[in-house]
């Protein structure tokens, strides 16, 4: 009796043992899962930003006459707002100060003012950005001008054809600005290097004075070599300049100026544009002034 006795109180006291254990792995408590949230926010500044690549475009040993390279330049909107309007202006006409012609000195060329662009849509083909000509110091052999009292004349030299042009100046003597008072005419066909027709009476477009600031007039073509470009004319009545894709302020507002696009530009789109440079025969060989291409979005 004695040792069933130990046998049942051993038992006795491994099962409470047991249960003591299992009462610490099992609380007699439930524990239920919880969460809870935050509330992220974010506001993004006002960024106007454009990116454009690459920075630096090269044209080397260009025979004059012939045709250059075609370089892709990307515009990519890099900041947090929509654009609805693209442009581009090139510093020629600061950087081209002298009339270079006959002068034989390259450095006296604006690399810019033989810039031309085109657009994604490509419908206008390349055109100039700022293109420079500039007065002819003697008039041309057998010119007849037109109207008679032109002060100017000179070429548009579009790439492989040059076309005679010239202009009076205004009641101020040795002043274009007011174009009230003046005639702008160029040849709608270019000059033949072994019959060159340069009888301004015939055969000429007569271009429409459009406004003036104290240092340019504007002047549009209907038709002819000049249709469809804004033709600025300094008020010293020594150059003019041919320009498609200028904005810019500091120049008179012309009817005949186009945007690069106007199509919504948003964040991270791109926009591709071609250039290529016209170089025209008898630019002296060697290197011209470097210029600065501006691409602004609005």
């Amino acid at each position: 009796m004695r040792l069933k006795f130990r046998k049942d109180a051993a038992i006795l006291i491994l099962a409470m043992l047991t249960l003591a254990v299992l009462s610490l792995l099992s609380p007699t408590s439930t524990e239920a899962a919880t969460n809870d949230t935050v509330v992220i926010s974010v506001n993004v500044s006002l960024l106007s930003e454009i990116t454009v690549t690459p920075e630096a475009l090269e044209w080397l040993n260009i025979v004059p006459g012939t045709s250059a390279a075609e370089y892709s330049v990307d515009i990519k909107n890099t900041g947090s707002t929509n654009f609805t309007k693209l442009w581009a202006t090139v510093n020629s006409f600061a950087t081209e100060t002298t009339n270079p012609l006959g002068k034989g000195n390259p450095l006296l060329y604006a690399a810019g003012s033989f810039l031309a662009l085109k657009n994604e849509t490509g419908e206008d083909g390349f055109r100039f950005v700022n293109r420079l000509e500039w007065n002819e110091t003697e008039m041309p052999t057998g010119m007849v001008p037109n109207p008679s009292d032109a002060v100017s004349w000179g070429y548009f030299r579009n790439f492989t054809d040059i076309y005679l042009w010239n202009f009076n100046d205004s009641a101020t003597a040795g002043e274009c600005l007011n174009g009230s008072q003046m005639e702008f005419r160029i040849k709608t066909t270019p000059e033949s290097i072994s019959f060159p027709d340069r009888d301004m009476t015939t055969g000429t477009v007569a271009g429409t004075f459009q406004a003036n600031t104290t240092e340019w007039s504007v002047w549009t073509f209907s038709s002819g070599p000049l249709k469809d470009y804004c033709v600025y004319i300094h008020k010293n009545c020594q150059k003019i300049m041919i320009a498609q894709w200028d904005y810019n302020t500091t120049l008179p507002a012309c009817s005949s100026r186009k945007y690069i696009t106007q199509e919504f530009f948003m964040p991270e789109n791109v926009h591709t544009v071609n250039l290529t440079v016209f170089i025209p025969r008898g630019v002296p060989y060697g290197n011209t002034t470097s210029s600065i291409l501006t691409i602004v979005a609005e």
